[in-house]
């Protein structure tokens, strides 16, 4: 199974630390990111002590992965993995100040590991050659609930 990659910057008029407050509060995430349908916290470990339980809205059925936090310097980079679920991958978000926004670079690498879920693969690699609306409307939402306008995005 080849590897799916998304890329891009969000940007808003919110301030850094807003922006942070957001993103790393991982209950947020549905709020702002459209293909997520509802979080549940779970109970991390040591190494990652923050941890959650995502469930997206698919074609085929709810597709729950389990992700949790593995790196984290605040204001500025938040690191995630998958833990469990028919999807592994690795997520970073890194935050810098531009000169009227605070850019949001986000990468993703998903790769699909159940027959199950194979047809939701061309949907996603669809997404991440190009299909950038639902990546543009999460990039809005995440600027207004941080308290923002948004800005140009690159996605």
């Amino acid at each position: 199974m080849a590897a799916i990659d998304f890329s891009g910057t969000w940007r808003t008029t919110a301030a850094r630390d807003d922006v942070w407050r957001v993103v790393a509060d991982l209950t947020t995430w549905p709020q702002w990111w459209p293909a997520i349908d509802e979080v549940e916290m779970l109970a991390g470990t040591p190494e990652a002590p923050e941890a959650a339980r995502f469930t997206f809205g698919t074609p085929i059925r709810p597709l729950r992965i389990e992700m949790a936090v593995s790196a984290a310097t605040p204001g500025e980079r938040l690191d995630v993995v998958t833990v469990d679920g028919p999807v592994r991958g690795t997520g970073r978000l890194d935050l810098q100040d531009e000169a009227a926004y605070t850019a949001v670079a986000f990468a993703l690498r998903l790769d699909i590991r159940s027959r199950l879920f194979k047809p939701v693969e061309r949907l996603l690699a669809g997404a991440a050659r190009g299909d950038s609306q639902r990546l543009r409307k999460a990039g809005d939402d995440l600027s207004r609930l941080a308290g923002g306008e948004p800005g140009p995005h690159d996605v």
